[in-house]
């Protein structure tokens, strides 16, 4: 196997545990904003956000980032930057229709019309 090749295989690991970091990211903030809402005052609004903090999705959180990170390292050890960086940034593509399909966030036509434009430009410059 090529080190292209490992490297492209890396990166779409990659973008895949980008789409679960983003969906956890996501739920994480939610628990937050949901333990400050509780809180009646500042010393407990801490004691809130220290608690969603060390739950297990704060420890899923974490490994992601740091799982994401060491790709990353991998991916641009094996690739041009400039291919790594078009070809990454269709993680945010694959994390908006992650988060239409699994949050039930709004898929409205204009946003799935502006993502298929995105992906359109990354195919654009990775095949120039």
């Amino acid at each position: 196997m090529s080190t292209r090749t490992e490297g492209l295989l890396l990166l779409a690991l990659m973008i895949g545990l980008s789409l679960i970091f983003q969906v956890q990211m996501k739920l994480f903030g939610v628990a937050y904003g949901n333990a400050v809402a509780k809180a009646e005052t500042w010393p407990l609004t801490i004691v809130a956000l220290l608690e969603v903090s060390i739950s297990w999705r704060g420890a899923v959180v974490l490994g992601l980032a740091a799982a994401q990170f060491i790709l990353w390292l991998m991916v641009l050890a094996r690739l041009d930057l400039s291919v790594a960086i078009s070809i990454g940034s269709l993680g945010l593509v694959v994390s908006a229709l992650g988060g239409g399909f699994w949050l039930g966030e709004d898929l409205s036509l204009l946003r799935v019309v502006g993502l298929l434009a995105t992906a359109i430009g990354v195919t654009l410059v990775i095949c120039s």
